[in-house]
């Protein structure tokens, strides 16, 4: 029977789904691309499935335990949702693109393994580890095995996604953290497929009531929206190091600040949200060690803050010239990637917010 917690955990996360799926849909409209939709189509999904479930509490029936290991319907049915779970990131990473054939190949493994659900196909019955061994090779135990590797792979799959970060309003740190997280649930649903150990379910709902609940809090009030200018403007390539020609130089004497200068004003590598200290150092064909007291021997600040304050710098020149525009846009295009760190920065370079700066211009 189902104990008082993992009712208690259902029942919380279904109030969670709803709510936070009910309001993105309302909201959807407000970003120019189809990220909300697919996010709150995952959030109420999550709760029709918890509705089936804490509707067979009360009617006395537990779902998914007719057999211990790779029961067809968590096993096979895992694939399809993690899909769903994916279209959120893909389109924040790749606005607008995640449709026609690159949809279709997205969906393809799941609409090919959830075939012989539908066709009524019947299934080995497996209840130890023994009749997993015993029947390793059936063609119905390897495809739900092999459903149980896509899904592995699904869940590490943002981290090979090419994206254009001029349009994308993700970045490195959030695509890591999101495949973070899709990893956690994919560890607590293969507890739950290949032990059925009742501590793995509520887990597993658990964390992933707090992953929607995140990236709703996310969508709603951190992320920066692509302003209408970055929609036109064409990816540039990455550039390599300027230096790949140049001879060995002493990198304890050597004064790299003009390559540096170079990398940061010719190139604006600040507008790139993933720029960081290593990637400097490589284009300028040093390490990073080098780069960071280089920086902080000519203008005495830390490479993150020497990064942006060029940011801010060109935000408050833009708005100078322009008071009327929306700065939340200019947090996009001088790569600020969060709200937080965007308005935080504003106030330590500038020493005012942006709406009291814009009104102090009037």
């Amino acid at each position: 029977m189902y104990s008082e917690i993992e009712i208690c955990v259902y029942s919380i996360s279904l109030a969670v789904c709803l709510i936070c799926g009910s309001l993105l849909w309302m909201h959807r409209k407000e970003v120019p691309d189809r990220s909300r939709t697919f996010q709150s189509l995952i959030a109420l999904m999550s709760a029709a499935c918890l509705i089936v479930i804490i509707a067979g509490i009360f009617l006395g029936h537990r779902f998914f335990r007719s057999w211990s290991l790779l029961n067809p319907m968590m096993s096979i049915g895992g694939l399809p949702i993690i899909t769903l779970f994916l279209c959120y990131p893909l389109e924040v990473m790749r606005p607008r693109q995640l449709r026609g054939r690159m949809l279709f190949l997205l969906w393809l493994p799941s609409i090919i393994v959830t075939l012989p659900l539908f066709l009524g196909v019947e299934f080995q019955e497996l209840y130890t580890w023994s009749d997993l061994r015993e029947h390793l090779l059936e063609w119905d135990v390897l495809f739900r095995l092999l459903s149980t590797v896509f899904l592995g792979i699904y869940s590490m799959l943002l981290l090979f996604v090419s994206y254009n970060w001029r349009r994308s309003s993700a970045d490195y740190h959030w695509i890591r953290r999101y495949t973070l997280f899709s990893q956690i649930i994919t560890v607590l649903f293969f507890g739950h497929v290949f032990t059925d150990l009742p501590i793995f379910m509520p887990l597993h709902i658990l964390w992933g009531t707090f992953v929607l609940f995140y990236f709703y809090y996310y969508e709603r009030h951190i992320r920066i929206l692509p302003s209408p200018r970055s929609e036109c403007r064409q990816p540039e390539s990455e550039h390599v190091s300027i230096v790949a020609n140049m001879p060995e130089v002493d990198e304890e004497t050597y004064d790299f600040w003009p390559m540096i200068c170079q990398v940061m004003d010719e190139w604006e590598a600040w507008r790139n949200p993933n720029t960081t200290v290593e990637t400097v150092s490589t284009a300028v064909g040093t390490n990073r060690i080098y780069v960071a007291r280089c920086i902080r021997e000519h203008t005495g600040m830390t490479f993150n803050d020497y990064m942006n304050e060029k940011r801010i710098n060109y935000m408050a020149a833009q708005l100078r010239l322009n008071p009327a525009q929306d700065h939340k846009h200019l947090y996009f295009d001088v790569g600020f990637r969060s709200r937080h760190t965007a308005y935080r920065n504003f106030v330590k370079f500038v020493g005012s917010s942006p709406t009291d700066f814009i009104a102090s211009l009037s």
